[in-house]
């Protein structure tokens, strides 16, 4: 997880509620504005970032005000002005909100959520053939506009014609779950990437448009998981994710990993499991259920689900993995290493097998051999710390050898008196 470096200055608490934010934790974003607003009321910035957090909470009235603190210092900025035109139209100030988004319009005439924004607020206003004039407007640009469809449903809705209201809403319903399917995706390239801070705000923008989709649902929470978020945070996203596909697999590992992980292995099996009862035969569920099963005490039924799985996959160096940990821990080392040795013939520069293969050889004995392992492992992961650790450990072990050699040598010249 990112640290910020404290400090006194308003931007830090600007920029901490601002990373906040971007992984879904609102009410940690609100305490950093509002330690930004301590330093610096009048920070045009902060005051903005803390309209739009409240917005986002559903506390729009008290957003309005924090929205106009933001406009002092300059009346025509064009995301303070929406901010505040939204929150009035979401707590019934219709005219105050069509007064504010003209502004907008007087700016830039053809600001398709100002006039999304401007057409609610017509309806609220009961004004219906005004409002579906200024959406015609933007779906003639943009057919595809979610918020547009969406708000054409309502207002049709609100004139009885209830059949184009339901077209209209089925029709946003495909919009945004398009738009959430793409933004997901360019999620999952910033992942690829390694941006996971990035990834999380895409995740977090796909399931704004779509809380139902599933995939972000688990991608975010991996992310999250991988940013060191505890378990309490992650969770809710995968539990989301089942509500949603109650098969989903990758919730379902995800879930069952973090489990496993936390050291609630009865939990990581019954993951494992309802992934394996819709589909028997998924490598991942099957050697991930070994390990959480050989932690369980079941040595015999751990090694036969990592078998089950390299059956399936005699290629899968994750599952030769698995298969690796669990016979060195039972201390079956020379067929730990012979699975080692196929590992490092599908992928000579496996780290994983390579520094286990260096364990082996220390427990069997074998200092030299486990360095030059060692030596190799962290030659391809300088920054591996078990390798490091483990090689510490082997350089000691061959100094105490060395040691012990060198008292027989002495011994066995002066024989005791």
């Amino acid at each position: 997880m990112v640290v910020l470096e404290k400090s006194n200055n308003e931007w830090y608490f600007i920029n901490k509620g601002t990373y906040w934010e971007s992984y879904g934790e609102d009410n940690k974003a609100e305490a950093s504005f509002r330690r930004a607003l301590g330093i610096n009321p009048e920070s045009a910035t902060a005051n903005l970032r803390m309209g739009m957090i409240l917005h986002k909470m559903g506390r729009y009235g008290h957003a309005v005000g924090y929205f106009e603190a933001a406009l002092r210092s300059d009346p025509q900025r064009i995301d303070a002005l929406m901010g505040r035109g939204m929150a009035l139209e979401k707590t019934g100030r219709y005219e105050e909100a069509v007064s504010c988004l003209e502004a907008i319009l007087r700016i830039n005439a053809g600001h398709p959520e100002a006039l999304v924004a401007m057409a609610s607020s017509y309806g609220g206003l009961e004004r219906y053939q005004k409002a579906i004039a200024l959406l015609d407007t933007v779906l003639k640009a943009n057919p595809s506009h979610p918020g547009a469809l969406y708000t054409k449903s309502r207002i049709l809705g609100k004139m009885g014609r209830e059949s184009e209201s339901i077209f209209y809403l089925n029709r946003a319903i495909k919009e945004d779950s398009a738009v959430s399917t793409e933004m997901y995706e360019r999620g999952c390239g910033m992942t690829r990437q390694g941006k996971h801070e990035d990834a999380i705000k895409w995740y977090s923008r796909a399931l704004e448009m779509d809380p139902k989709n599933a995939d972000a649902l688990v991608a975010k929470a991996w992310t999250l998981d991988l940013a060191g978020f505890p378990t309490k945070d992650v969770f809710p996203y995968l539990d989301r994710a089942l509500e949603v596909d109650p098969g989903h697999a990758e919730a379902l590992l995800n879930k069952g990993l973090i489990c496993d992980r936390r050291g609630m292995f009865r939990k990581a099996v019954e993951c494992f499991d309802r992934i394996l009862e819709a589909d028997p035969d998924n490598v991942r569920a099957l050697y991930s259920k070994g390990v959480s099963l050989y932690s369980l005490k079941q040595s015999g039924a751990a090694r036969f689900f990592c078998e089950s799985a390299l059956l399936k996959e005699p290629a899968n160096l994750m599952a030769m993995g698995s298969m690796i940990w669990i016979l060195e821990h039972e201390k079956k080392y020379e067929e730990a290493l012979q699975y080692c040795d196929k590992a490092l013939e599908i992928n000579p520069g496996y780290v994983y097998a390579i520094s286990y293969r260096g364990k082996i050889l220390m427990n069997m004995g074998k200092y030299q051999d486990a360095l030059s392992c060692y030596d190799r492992a962290l030659e391809l992961d300088p920054d591996n710390r078990r390798a490091t650790y483990y090689r510490e450990m082997v350089k000691e072990k061959i100094a105490e050898s060395k040691k012990e050699s060198i008292f027989r040598r002495f011994a066995g010249r002066h024989p005791p008196r």
